[in-house]
């Protein structure tokens, strides 16, 4: 079984413009379980792209993992960059956001450093890119994981 075991690292900027280190649990509350992946569309949208001679380029950033979101979640001008094919549509409410309906993507998410690859056949479009991030790992993915959040060491783990 695969582990992924993740410590956060800090900084951050005091008055006068000097930086300090912020200790591992305080990073971790601030950022929360935060994973750097590579997204792209899934294998049956890449496959006649490459095997036409055309490349594909992924896109990578941050991805939360986020217990209370039920589905994965993937930024929409993500999407719009991978041009990923709208597959269907999804009623989503979260705590800054009203009730509303939004794309559904299909997409295939690599942990970037582990090699392991998660696929979310219809990963609802969201706006994510104020909070610096491409993706939020939801439950639909998690119900294949064991996840460790250990706070006061500002660690987690994630085994798949």
């Amino acid at each position: 079984m695969p582990i992924l075991s993740v410590t956060l690292q800090g900084e951050a900027q005091l008055p006068g413009g000097q930086k300090a280190v912020v200790p591992p649990a305080a990073a971790l509350t601030r950022a929360g379980p935060v994973v750097k992946v590579s997204i792209t569309p899934p294998e049956a949208v890449t496959q006649p792209i490459l095997q036409a001679g055309g490349t594909i380029t992924p896109y990578v950033g941050l991805a939360l993992i986020d217990t209370g979101a039920s589905s994965t979640c993937i930024d929409e001008d993500v999407a719009n960059t991978l041009s990923l094919p709208v597959v269907g549509r999804a009623r989503m409410a979260s705590a800054t956001e009203p009730d509303s309906i939004r794309n559904q993507y299909p997409v295939q998410i690599e942990f970037v450093g582990w090699g392991v690859k998660g696929g979310a056949n219809r990963a609802i479009g969201a706006n994510l890119k104020p909070q610096n991030l491409v993706a939020l790992i939801g439950r639909d993915l998690l119900n294949k994981c064991l996840l460790v959040y250990n706070g006061p060491s500002g660690s987690f783990s994630l085994a798949l």
